[in-house]
């Protein structure tokens, strides 16, 4: 019982972690295109 519910934790810890790091590289992008967007705004 002990070993399914540390296996649960682990999965959803590792699950947390990939989508906050794809979130993360996600973040630099948005911001490069938004630097982009407001020359041309301007």
């Amino acid at each position: 019982m002990r070993r399914t519910l540390l296996t649960l934790l682990g999965a959803v810890a590792a699950f947390g972690v990939l989508t906050a790091s794809y979130a993360t590289a996600e973040l630099p992008t948005d911001g490069v295109s938004t630097e982009v967007s407001s020359p041309v705004a301007n």
